[in-house]
């Protein structure tokens, strides 16, 4: 990775529950400093993220010259957002002043600008984020619908609390 005047680290968990420490290990293995890793606790599909705003609008203001995330999926799960981001990379750059991206599990990353393998691959490692969010929303809608009743439609643990703890459904093999 090249020397950087201002780098800056995102790192992105989507819960409160969920622990960032692996994307800061990271991070910080590559040079950068805890002072220098911005973090959101916020869905990807969230294009608002006070983080992420923050890195855009220091790229916009040429004051960070090099994002570093741990992987690609860490700036969104969006391809209109993350196309907007590379497009904002674009639109700032001149003679005197550049903005590079890097992802550290994905080092194609760096040469998206450069020559259309790179690209393409960043294309797809976009891509497989779009597809495991879309999966991820697929599972969550067959998981609940799994539960429900289907006498009633309603998920079981609404059918508990209409009937109580005590009348609660046996299962098969317990009746």
């Amino acid at each position: 990775m090249r020397s950087s005047r201002n780098p800056r680290g995102y790192a992105r968990v989507s819960a409160d529950n969920q622990n960032p420490d692996l994307q800061y290990v990271a991070l910080a293995a590559v040079g950068l400093k805890p002072d220098q890793i911005i973090l959101d606790v916020e869905t990807g599909t969230n294009s608002k993220r006070k983080g992420y705003q923050k890195i855009c609008q220091g790229i916009h203001e040429a004051e960070i010259d090099l994002v570093v995330v741990n992987r690609i999926d860490r700036l969104g799960r969006d391809h209109y957002e993350l196309i907007s981001f590379l497009k904002l990379l674009e639109t700032v750059e001149t003679e005197e002043f550049s903005c590079l991206l890097a992802s550290i599990c994905e080092p194609f990353v760096l040469q998206w600008r450069g020559s259309s393998w790179a690209f393409r691959a960043t294309w797809d490692a976009i891509g497989d984020a779009r597809y495991e969010l879309l999966r991820l929303k697929e599972r969550q809608r067959q998981g609940i619908d799994a539960k429900k009743d289907p006498k009633t439609g309603m998920t079981i643990p609404e059918l508990w609390r209409r009937r109580g703890p005590d009348k609660k459904p046996r299962r098969a093999k317990d009746k």
